[in-house]
């Protein structure tokens, strides 16, 4: 080659100025959208639809409030049990394969339920089905879907995704009574086993990516060359992983709190309906009301508690939330009268919607996006002795009245408020 040729070639741009073409959509938006309408799916057929089924299946069974409640408990339980198993399958693995088969597993139970005629096959079916299943297709693996393809947005992502379980709760009360009496209680499950066969397994086999690098994308719908880059970390092995998280002061601050809040929205939403037309003579449209109220103000709650973890002091985000969780019990405890209550729903709706946002931005924030569904489902292992609130409030119910568990709530939200104020919570990701 002449030195005549040489000097007419242009000179080489730096790799760092070549813009790589970026999609008018950000595909994660497009997940989050997903994520949104599981969570309304997966949420409705159990979380938001047994507070209206609770007196059904407790005069088809013959059984009381304890009895039934223990079952729910247990359901919630195993899936709580599960989590650190399931947890580990979505950092290692597909979250499209984990969700489809979690989804055909769910139906396959809500299908058996058309033939159960005794309250022990009723209770092995929800624990073994819906225990089982939930956490494939819940927060757990919603929630590393968006820590996976956000970054600096995360909270508001995370709000938004699981938004859906909120919308859920204001729809679902008044569709499942609706279902319950055209339908009855079998046939509505198998509607919702036809829904998750029709819907929600063919858009997560069709929509679900792992990471925005499958696509040749960055988080937050960044070019991939601006991503920030840190050093690798040594390989751990999986007992040095979890043996981080154990000895890890961060991880049981985060036990302590979020667990005496843990479990206290499910109880409630499961005996409120009974408390307002058993107790204090409501129609169960009138509870029914209630929930969705709670389930409004929750959708405000995932929005609002995931733009304050982007942007503001974590400490006293979490503290909001106790505030608002406290407030609720005082009205409870004091006041009968219908709009009190629907006061008192909304306050614990704003709280409850705050808490999956909040403490999975503290903990993708304290363990690193690698970690997180691992350190989520070991924090849902620890947190599992709350899912016992529910059968506690329906022996405390039978036996002393709603008031009682009420003040037992708001002793516990008094004690994760002292909790929050001993300790410090990271305001930015510690970790990569």
């Amino acid at each position: 080659m002449t030195n005549k040729t040489i000097e007419t070639l242009e000179p080489l741009e730096p790799l760092e100025s070549l813009k790589i073409s970026q999609p008018r959509v950000f595909y994660g938006y497009i997940l989050v959208a997903y994520s949104f309408s599981i969570g309304f799916l997966a949420s409705s057929f159990f979380l938001h639809s047994r507070g209206i089924f609770f007196p059904l299946w407790m005069e088809e069974f013959g059984v009381d409030r304890t009895q039934l409640s223990l079952v729910v408990t247990l359901t919630l339980f195993t899936g709580s049990c599960l989590a650190p198993i399931i947890g580990n399958l979505l950092d290692r693995l597909s979250i499209r394969l984990i969700s489809t088969l979690g989804a055909c597993w769910m139906a396959t139970g809500y299908l058996l339920l058309q033939q159960v005629d005794s309250f022990a096959g009723f209770a092995v079916i929800m624990i073994g089905f819906q225990g089982v299943a939930w956490g494939t297709l819940g927060p757990l693996a919603q929630t590393k879907l968006m820590v996976n393809w956000f970054t600096r947005n995360r909270g508001m992502a995370i709000g938004v995704a699981i938004m859906g379980i909120s919308v859920a709760g204001v729809v679902m009360p008044l569709a499942a009574t609706f279902l319950a009496e055209t339908l009855g209680w079998r046939d509505t499950y198998a509607l919702y086993s036809a829904l998750l066969l029709l819907l929600v397994v063919p858009a997560t086999l069709y929509l679900v990516r792992q990471a925005p690098a499958d696509l040749g994308l960055g988080a937050d719908g960044d070019s991939p060359l601006s991503q920030p880059t840190s050093q690798p970390s040594a390989p751990q092995t999986q007992v040095q992983v979890y043996r981080e998280f154990l000895t890890s002061r961060e991880f049981w601050t985060v036990v302590l709190t979020f667990g005496m809040m843990n479990g206290v929205y499910s109880a409630m939403i499961t005996h409120l309906p009974s408390y307002l037309s058993m107790d204090l003579d409501f129609s169960l449209y009138d509870a029914a009301y209630a929930l969705g109220v709670s389930g409004a103000c929750a959708i405000v709650g995932k929005i609002v508690f995931g733009w304050l973890m982007d942007h503001f002091n974590a400490k006293v985000t979490v503290m909001l939330t106790v505030l608002a969780y406290f407030c609720s019990m005082l009205i409870l405890m004091t006041f009968a009268d219908y709009t009190a209550i629907l006061i008192a729903s909304g306050l614990f709706g704003l709280a409850f919607g705050a808490m999956i946002p909040v403490r999975s931005v503290l903990l993708s924030r304290l363990f690193g996006v690698a970690k997180f569904s691992r350190v989520n489902g070991l924090l849902a292992f620890f947190l599992a002795p709350a899912t016992f609130w529910t059968v506690i409030a329906g022996y405390v119910a039978d036996h002393h009245g709603y008031v009682t568990i009420f003040q037992i709530w708001a002793l516990a939200f008094l004690v994760a408020g002292a909790i929050t104020l001993m300790i410090q919570f990271p305001n930015q990701d510690l970790t990569d």
